[in-house]
Formats: C-alpha cells, structure tokens, sequence
C-alpha cells in the first residue's frame, strides 16, 4: 500500500508494507501522530507493533516471535 502526499509541490512517498507474522513497515518521510496529535517526524524506515506485546509500543521490539503471532494479511 502506498500513500503519496504533495508538500510545497513536491510528490513524496509514504510505503506500508504489512509484513506476515510481523510489524507493520513504514519508510519514507512522514509524522507519527499520537493520540493528543503531537507529532513525531520520522524519515526512514520504522516498524510499528501488530501483536500488542512490545515493550517499547508503538514501535516493534520483535515480541511478536515470542508469542508466536500469526497473522496474514492480504488486499
């Protein structure tokens, strides 16, 4: 899945890549919002959590091999 967003003109791209049995990957420059709206930029790439075990949430700290999380998902 791709997000693209026009800044000053200029395309950008935003990529997600949910991964199987894994985090969600996101690369490109962008904000993490959390839930008051403050902002977090970020250019890169992040991993974010989908099994709700990480100690370190949003972001991925690979819990989710512990805990044997399974999931597949498809568009």
């Amino acid at each position: 899945m791709r997000v693209r967003r026009f800044v000053e003109g200029l395309k950008m791209t935003v990529e997600i890549r949910i991964n199987d049995d894994d985090s969600l990957e996101v690369s490109g420059d962008f904000d993490l919002l959390d839930e008051e709206g403050n902002a977090y930029n970020h250019h890169g790439k992040i991993r974010l959590c989908r099994c709700g075990a990480s100690k370190s949430k949003p972001y991925c700290d690979s819990a989710h091999a512990l805990i044997d999380f399974e999931s597949k998902v498809r568009a």
